[in-house]
C-alpha cells in the first residue's frame, strides 16, 4: 500500500490481502493484546476512524462482543450503509494460531458475522499479521 496521511486517501480495501496489509500498516507487529476495528465503506474506502480496544482477556467471554458488534453495526448504518469490518487481535507472540486465537476467531464469528459483513479478521503478532479463520 501507498503511504497516505489520511486514511480515506489510501486505496479501497475489496481483498482479504488488501485487508492484511491495511493492518500491517496501521497495527503492525504487536505491542500489547487489544483488539483493533477498521470499518469500511460498500465499496471499500476505509473510514477515518480506527477503534482500538485494550484491556481484552486472553480468551473472550462467549457473547461478550455481541454489543460491541451491535454499536458498530448501528455506526456503519449511519456512516457508511453496505459498509463492512476488519477486525484484528493484537497479542504478543509467535504467528502459530493458538487455541484463544481461535476463541477469539469463533467469537469475532458469532458476535459480528451475524450483524456486519466482514472483510477480514487477523491476528498482529509478533513477527506481523496472519489471517485468523474459524
Amino acid at each position: 500500500m501507498t503511504s497516505s496521511l489520511r486514511i480515506e486517501d489510501s486505496p479501497p480495501v475489496t481483498t482479504v490481502e488488501e485487508a492484511r496489509e491495511r493492518v500491517r500498516d496501521l497495527v503492525g507487529p504487536a505491542i500489547r493484546p487489544q483488539l483493533w476495528f477498521m470499518l469500511l465503506d460498500r465499496v471499500g474506502r476505509q473510514l477515518p476512524v480506527l477503534i482500538p480496544v485494550d484491556g481484552i482477556p486472553l480468551r473472550p467471554v462467549p457473547g461478550g462482543a455481541a454489543v460491541l458488534a451491535a454499536r458498530l453495526t448501528e455506526l456503519l448504518e449511519e456512516l457508511a450503509p453496505g459498509g463492512s469490518v476488519i477486525l484484528t487481535l493484537e497479542r504478543p507472540g509467535s504467528a502459530a494460531l493458538t487455541a484463544p486465537d481461535q476463541a477469539w476467531a469463533h467469537e469475532f464469528a458469532a458476535s459480528f458475522g451475524t450483524a456486519l459483513t466482514i472483510t477480514g479478521m487477523f491476528v498482529a503478532h509478533d513477527e506481523g499479521v496472519c489471517e485468523l479463520t474459524p
